[in-house]
């Protein structure tokens, strides 16, 4: 059976208590102190050993244990900035010839259900990015949240990505089998790796819970599911949070992960990248996904727009986007558009459980007055350039 393994990564920029009285006091609304906080211990816990022992897999293997990254733009500026090893452990993987770092829109916005035109300046700022990193240009894509529609395979095939990520979750799936390559309507060109959700949350979710029925889960017990599977392919997708935060190192998942690689390899499966996936495979039929979907629990968007809160937040930051790019000012676009996380959104869900603020009106409050601070700047901004044009006119 091929194996097609794929972790994702990606830290918020939270926000201070940006209240009514900052407006028109200052554009800093980032709370930069919990930020590198955060990012430090995530990577003293998760990133830095998983990073290690992914690389000790890849040397062990002699190159046969492979698998992607999907390293969010706003991850690595944090990393940059604050943990520069951080970045250093990444480039130490890439140079295995044996990860493959996908294409995501920069910021893990939700630009490709608002603005078209800007999800694919994102992503081309993300490949950029990544290409400057890691000397290597994504060519498949990984959407916020594994958002996927017949809409964004589209976009997926207009930016000249050969393939997309999906979920498998039921309300797209249908009958069709999720270890199968397929692609949109009309979009044969860009292939969709769809992942298999039953499978990729018996290590994300079920590996830990005591209550499961397969609890405590055996890595050689999961190779030998992995090994009966049908299909062309089995695509595994999870954050790499996994390792070491969202389980911890005394749940055993390290030792789970260094045992599970050799098992997979020993019963003669075999490990593919994505990239590698959509190239040497065939689509097998069509996916009809007019509604968008995504990998969250109930396989739609919304954790993210289904409140009054979220609903006019999204309206009032995508409203901005004719007036920010106007101004041609390149830091507050880059304000702009790290405010079109998708966090800034979930935190506003009453059910948000990784929230850093007191309540989800707090994080509404708190992201309405930057953005409102972003809006007179943007219309100072506006008012300067028209200024200055009309001085050189004269």
């Amino acid at each position: 059976m091929k194996i097609s393994l794929t972790f994702h990564a990606h830290q918020p920029n939270r926000l201070i208590a940006y209240d009514f009285f900052k407006i028109g006091e200052h554009a800093f609304y980032e709370d930069d102190r919990l930020n590198g906080e955060v990012l430090s211990q995530v990577s003293e816990r998760c990133y830095l050993p998983a990073n290690r022992l992914m690389r000790q897999l890849i040397e062990l293997s002699d190159g046969q244990f492979r698998f992607a990254l999907a390293l969010s733009g706003v991850i690595l500026e944090q990393a940059k900035h604050h943990r520069p090893d951080l970045i250093t452990s990444f480039q130490e993987l890439s140079e295995t010839g044996c990860v493959e770092f996908l294409a995501m829109p920069y910021y893990a916005s939700l630009a490709s259900l608002y603005s078209p035109g800007e999800f694919a300046e994102q992503v081309q700022e993300h490949c950029d990015l990544i290409e400057q990193l890691f000397n290597t240009r994504p060519t498949v894509l990984w959407n916020t949240g594994m958002l996927y529609s017949n809409a964004i395979a589209a976009q997926a095939y207009d930016m000249g990505m050969e393939g997309i990520m999906a979920d498998g979750n039921n309300q797209m799936m249908g009958n069709l089998h999720p270890n199968n390559l397929q692609c949109a309507p009309l979009i044969a060109a860009t292939k969709t790796l769809v992942r298999n959700r039953e499978l990729s949350n018996d290590l994300a979710i079920n590996r830990v819970d005591s209550s499961w029925v397969e609890y405590p889960l055996s890595p050689y017990t999961f190779s030998s599911w992995l090994h009966k599977q049908e299909g062309q392919v089995v695509n595994i997708s999870m954050d790499y949070e996994t390792l070491g935060e969202r389980q911890a190192d005394s749940t055993g998942v390290f030792e789970f992960w260094r045992s599970l690689v050799p098992a997979i390899l020993f019963q003669g499966d075999e490990f593919l990248t994505p990239g590698e996936a959509v190239r040497t495979l065939y689509s097998v039929g069509t996916i009809n996904c007019p509604q968008p979907t995504t990998c969250s629990t109930f396989g739609t968007t919304s954790q993210w727009n289904a409140n009054v809160m979220q609903q006019e937040a999204l309206k009032k930051i995508y409203d901005l986007e004719e007036a920010v790019k106007a101004s041609e000012d390149r830091d507050m676009i880059h304000v702009w558009r790290k405010l079109q996380s998708a966090d800034h959104f979930h935190y506003m869900e009453k059910s948000n459980g990784f929230t850093p603020y007191p309540s989800p009106y707090d994080a509404y409050i708190y992201y309405m007055n930057a953005l409102a601070d972003l809006q007179v700047r943007v219309k100072q901004e506006a008012e300067e350039l028209r200024a200055f044009r009309a001085r050189n006119l004269a």
